[in-house]
């Protein structure tokens, strides 16, 4: 009755008591459930409102759950399974998780002896209802099943097309369907999905499609599953795809006693068009991967190629990858890989920068091994291989990658970079996780194809999460020259010290760099460097003592050798060079007294010397776009030419801005120069004017613009002289340097008045010293705004009131040993005036001048004088001279037509300024009846020809003629004096006059001497007799009882002698063609100035 009672009582409480026992089932397995147990029998169970989560929001829930069993022996075995409108939410998060609430922790329960199999029973889903919650909103779906899972069972599941708009997440025509089919004993499955486009927070895919098959038996013993996708595009802010698609295939035995796989095998595709990831881009990738393995065991090949590649700065036109990967029994890797980059090229930026690495400084010592070195390693970027092998591998508890092998590229030139172990025993890089971290011990070596010969090995290479990247070494480069120009350091030390953010390379000991500087050239420049280069935001190059000691073992430049030299260059505000976050540049230099001594090239090697107060050089700009500005504080250059002759050239300051970029240019500005040299006939001040400099043809160019300068002529010996030539301003230089050469053009101006005087070309040849200038004034016009005191006031005094105009022509020429002059002046219709002689006009021809700095010329230069009147007129001359040293003038010949004969001066050499100077004026076949029309005499008639010469002494106070005579010429000639002179007179003086009305004469004399500033004796005489009209003699010679006695033919002697001062001259000269003066002068004694009272009467 008891046991009749508890079973009673059992089956009375089987409901709650079921209640309790399934959700302490359910409990067990990591599920919390609501429901209520409607029914319970011997041959199933119904349950009603089963909800998994909250009430509100529940993750799960069924209507009603029906279970049918079946009993074998005292064992139920679940025969059919209901559901009626079960409901399932899924839900997907913005970071991509799905998640099923309170159903995700749901377990297997505890293993088994044995490996699980799928039971065979009718499974029924009726109405089902699935809910996704999704960051675009909310999916439905529904879900169907039916049948008996092994034999006829289907079920299905949709998601019906959807749009679900949205700015951050969007679904467009997305659509889902799940299908499983179970029969033979065994359970396959199809999954689906597709949407025209999906939009998740910053990623986008367009037309993406995804199926996944998979089949199993039911009792697990293998599995096999493919899975594929397709994306027309894919676009995230890392990754760019177009046309990506992939597959995995897979199958696997699972182990008898558990559901673990026992062996397994599985194989990967994938490709696309086009993928970029980040700055990485690839057209047409294809990845392969096959692995198989035996329970933890792994053994996998893969590999990866495409048609282009393009990052990090590498374009590989034939892209390749591949590798294995080994885990084994106990979970430890390994493996390896080899990456080729074949048909390689660096890319233009890339290309870019390893040229600005190398900038064209043509005409610096490093300009041609820059050069060669640009161009071997750009030729050798255009085509190259680049191989890399890694080993992986698992130790200590982490993961190890190692390069044991060369990593290496190579170029079609035969350049070759190559990364290799330092030393045969260890890696040359090791990368293990944890950490990361970082060792090894490794060379970098570069040769051949014509790039530089260069060599760092790095003893040790440390790195890890507590400590930065330390490397310490040596750097080698050798073999590096190109043109006569190298570049060479043995075994610099090399410390790298690198930390998140920022870094510093060490640099310790010798480089020695030759090469040219413009036309010239340095040699073994050996900078001692003891130099950090450091980074974070920004860099900077600093010294780690003072200064960096340079020694130049030679230098030739502008004709100049200077040897051994020592200098200091010093930073400024605490770095050489440096750079900010935004890659602004700034830091400098300092050279303090820099002092070279050498000599001029050539045989003579005469000494030379280069001085500069201080020499400070600044860095701006920009990175890859460099400024910088030079500055020399009295810059000097002096040579001695000879023993008594030094060249002095001395600025103020000199100025240099130069910019650096993907070439280079110069500009700059001097001021305040001089130029000094004993043999000039002046010195240069005030010298300013700008500069620059920039690669023509691939040479150096060297152009001065608007230069300027003030010539000044040397100060005379003596006070008396005056200076060869007023201040003149040359303007206007321009001039180039190029090939060894200057050529410069410019003008001369008068520094008063600012008026052109004449412009010159100039050519220098630097290599021998030597060169030459022309001067050119052409059409230099003379008046009332411009006279040669202008000019120079050795003039001054000298002549006066000159007009016309004359092209003057100076050449200089100078080499290393002297300087000469030459020069040619043409006179064009110039006329002007002296102290002595007030009128000289028309003055033409070319003066050729064979030094122009002592104005002397070779004999033989000629003028031609139009007019010439010092109180007589004179015209036609022709002057033959020369200039000669010490202000020498050596008359050759001078000839003026002079009354129908010529006046010339006697060839002599006269002395300017000398305190005597002598010459002869000559008469000859000068036409007695010209010359009275020519003096304007009145009343008189001459014929005859007349000569004579006239001695003159000319002193500083007074000139002197010495002897001078005037004389008739062969037979004599006639008189005829027809004025009203002699009406009035009486006695003799009337008889001459009677007898000069026709007279001829057979002799005439005039004799000069004495002071032209005092008393002048003249002595007159001439012979004949009276022609013509009788002549009464009755008044001198009355003979009685006759009365008038005429007499036609009477010899005349006239003996006249003058002594007064100059001024008289002019009557004296005039009694050679009026003898009535003579006459009257017995009448007509001034009482200031008497006549000889011993002059004889005419007889």
């Amino acid at each position: 009755m008891s046991t009749f009672l508890v079973a009673l009582g059992v089956w009375l409480a089987r409901l709650p008591l079921a209640e309790f026992m399934i959700g302490a089932a359910l409990s067990e397995r990591g599920a919390e459930a609501d429901f209520q147990v409607e029914s319970l029998d011997l041959d199933g169970v119904t349950l009603r409102n089963l909800r998994f989560g909250a009430e509100e929001s529940p993750d799960a829930a069924i209507e009603t759950v029906e279970a049918r069993w079946r009993w074998r022996g005292l064992s139920p075995e679940l025969a059919a399974v209901r559901l009626t409108e079960p409901m399932l939410r899924l839900r997907l998060d913005q970071g991509g998780r799905v998640s099923a609430g309170a159903l995700s922790g749901i377990s297997g329960g505890a293993p088994g002896r044995r490996r699980p199999t799928i039971p065979r029973f009718n499974l029924e889903i009726i109405g089902g209802e699935l809910l996704v919650d999704a960051p675009f909103g909310q999916l439905t779906g529904d879900f169907r099943a039916s049948g008996l899972i092994g034999e006829n069972f289907t079920a299905v599941g949709r998601i019906a097309e959807t749009t679900r708009p949205g700015a951050e997440y969007a679904l467009d025509r997305g659509k889902a369907e799940l299908s499983v089919v179970s029969h033979d004993d065994s359970i396959a499955f199809r999954v689906s999905a597709e949407a025209a486009q999906l939009l998740w927070a910053d990623a986008r895919a367009d037309s993406a499609r995804i199926l996944v098959l998979g089949h199993t038996p039911l009792d697990l013993g293998r599995f096999t599953i493919e899975a594929a996708m397709r994306v027309a595009a894919l676009d995230t802010p890392t990754v760019d795809a177009r046309l990506l698609s992939g597959g995995v295939t897979g199958e696997a035995a699972t182990r008898e006693d558990a559901l673990a796989f026992e062996t397994w095998r599985v194989r990967a595709e994938a490709d696309a068009a086009a993928l970029a990831l980040q700055d990485v881009r690839v057209q047409r990738p294809r990845f392969t991967a096959n692995g198989e393995g035996a329970g933890a065991q792994l053994r996998a090949r893969w590999t990866l190629g495409g048609e282009r590649f393009d990052g990090f700065g590498l374009i590989s036109r034939q892209p390749a990858a591949s590798g294995r990967l080994f885990v084994s029994e106990d979970g430890e890797f390994s493996g390896d890989a080899l990456a080729t980059f074949a048909r390689s090229a660096l890319d233009g930026d890339a290309q870019a920068n390893l040229r600005g690495a190398f900038p064209a400084l043509n005409g610096t010592p490093v300009g041609p091994t820059f050069a060669y070195a640009r161009a071997a390693l750009d030729a050798a970027a255009d085509n190259f291989t680049l191989s890399a092998p890694i080993v992986l591998n698992e130790a200590e508890g982490g993961l190890r990658l190692s390069v044991v092998a060369p990593a290496e590229a190579r170029a079609a030139t035969g350049a070759r970079l190559r990364l290799s172990p330092l030393r045969r025993d260890t890696p040359a890089l090791v990368l293990q996780w944890p950490g990361p971290r970082l060792t090894g011990a490794v060379a970098v070596e570069l040769s051949g194809g014509g790039a530089p010969g260069a060599s760092l090995l790095l003893d040790t290479v440390t790195s890890s999460a507590e400590a930065p990247f330390e490397a310490d070494g040596t750097l080698t480069l050798a073999d590096w020259r190109a043109d006569g120009a190298s570049i060479a350091a043995n075994e610099l030390g090399v410390t790298i010290t690198a930390a998140q953010g920022g870094g510093r390379v060490d640099l310790r000991g010798p480089a020695r760099i030759t090469g040219p500087l413009g036309d010239g050239e340095v040699r073994d420049l050996v900078p001692t460097l003891d130099l950090a280069i450091s980074w974070g935001d920004g860099w900077r190059v600093m010294t780690n003592g003072a200064c960096v000691p340079v020694r130049m073992g030679g230098l030739d430049v502008a004709g100049l050798s200077f040897a051994d030299g020592n200098l200091a260059l010093c930073p400024l505000d605490g770095a050489l060079i440096a750079a900010d976050a935004a890659e602004n540049l700034s830091g400098g230099f300092a050279i303090q007294r820099l002092a070279l001594n050498g000599s001029m090239a050539g045989p003579e090697r005469q000494p030379a010397r280069v001085a500069a107060a201080n020499v400070v050089g600044r860095f701006s700009g920009r990175t890859g776009d460099i400024t910088l500005a030079v500055a020399a504080d009295r810059p000097m250059i002096s040579i001695d030419m000879a023993e008594d002759r030094r060249l002095d050239v001395v600025l103020q300051r000199i100025t240099a801005n130069a910019y650096i970029g993907e070439s280079w240019r110069v500009v700059g500005d001097f001021v305040q120069g001089g130029l000094t040299d004993p043999t000039l006939p002046g010195s240069v001040s005030t010298i300013a004017g700008g500069w620059s400099a920039a690669p023509e043809d691939g040479k150096p160019v060297i152009r001065v613009i608007a230069g300027a300068a003030l010539l000044t002529a040397n100060r005379p010996a003596s006070d008396d002289e005056r200076p060869l030539f007023n201040p003149l301003q040359l303007v206007e230089i321009d001039a180039t340097l190029r090939d060894n050469v200057v050529d410069a053009t410019g003008g001369v101006l008068l520094a008063e008045q600012g008026r052109q005087l004449a412009l010159f070309v100039a050519r220098h040849v630097m290599s021998d010293g030597a060169g030459s200038a022309s001067i050119t004034a052409s059409g230099l016009t003379f008046g009332p705004d411009l006279q040669p005191y202008d000019i120079t006031e050795r003039t001054r005094g000298l002549v006066e009131g000159v007009t016309g105009s004359a092209d003057i022509v100076g050449d200089i020429l100078w080499t290393r040993d002297a300087i000469t002059s030459a020069g040619r002046v043409r006179l064009n219709n110039v006329s002007l005036a002296t102290s002595t002689i007030p009128i000289i006009e028309n003055v033409n021809g070319e003066i050729l001048f064979d030094d122009l700095f002592a104005l002397t010329t070779p004999p033989g230069q000629q003028l031609s004088v139009g007019l010439l009147n010092p109180g007589v007129a004179v015209t036609n001359g022709r002057i033959r001279f020369q200039l000669q040293n010490e202000q020498r003038v050596a008359i050759e010949q001078a000839e003026f037509d002079f009354a129908s004969g010529v006046l010339s001066m006697q060839p002599t050499t006269i002395t300017l300024g000398s305190e005597e100077t002598r010459f002869e004026l000559r008469l000859s076949d000068v036409d007695a009846s010209s010359l009275l029309a020519t003096l304007n005499v009145p009343d008189l008639e001459a014929t005859g020809r007349l000569e004579g010469a006239f001695p003159l002494l000319l002193t500083r106070r007074s000139a002197f003629i010495e002897g001078g005579v005037v004389r008739a010429q062969g037979e004599g000639g006639t008189i005829s004096y027809t004025g009203a002179a002699g009406e009035s007179a009486t006695g003799v003086s009337r008889i001459a006059f009677d007898a000069l009305r026709s007279f001829r004469y057979d002799s005439l004399s005039l004799t000069l001497d004495g002071d032209l500033n005092g008393d002048v004796v003249s002595s007159i005489e001439f012979s004949g007799r009276n022609t013509g009209t009788p002549v009464d003699l009755g008044p001198i010679a009355p003979v009685p009882g006759l009365g008038s006695v005429t007499v036609r033919g009477v010899p005349f002697n006239f003996n006249v002698r003058v002594t007064a001062p100059f001024r008289r001259l002019a009557q004296t000269a005039a009694t050679i063609t009026d003898p009535g003066s003579l006459i009257n002068q017995q009448g007509n004694v001034d009482e200031e100035e008497l006549v000889d009272p011993d002059a004889p009467a005419p007889e």
